[in-house]
């Protein structure tokens, strides 16, 4: 899971993309405002070869928050953690990058989230 110090105002343009072959993989956002136990916002999808982009744009919060982010890959009738790789990380954009580390073939970027940070407001 990666997690990220968001300050308040902060607007968030979100996109989820996915290489053609890649199977079924489950991605979720989860915000949580600063000292609270449970998140006050969750998005989630499944994304593969059929359905492979996704965007979301998440308003700006009224308070300081942390994002929590994860993807998964399937496996019989559960889900295993993805393998994550940090392509970019700046105060602007954040890429993680998210594999099977079992699958055969598997690349680094089978599944790409990508979080596009607008200045406070």
């Amino acid at each position: 899971m990666h997690r990220l110090e968001l300050p308040a105002g902060s607007t968030i343009r979100f996109s989820a993309a996915a290489r053609a072959n890649v199977g079924s993989h489950r991605w979720d956002i989860e915000l949580f405002a600063i000292g609270q136990s449970g998140p006050h916002l969750t998005y989630g999808s499944h994304i593969d070869g059929r359905d492979r982009d996704q965007r979301v744009d998440i308003p700006a919060q009224v308070g300081d928050c942390r994002l929590e982010v994860r993807s998964r890959h399937a496996v019989a009738n559960a889900w295993d953690d993805d393998a994550c790789f940090v392509r970019d990380d700046t105060s602007a954009l954040l890429t993680l990058c998210y594999s099977d580390p079992a699958s055969v073939g598997a690349l680094l970027d089978d599944v790409v989230l990508t979080f596009a940070f607008g200045a406070p407001v």
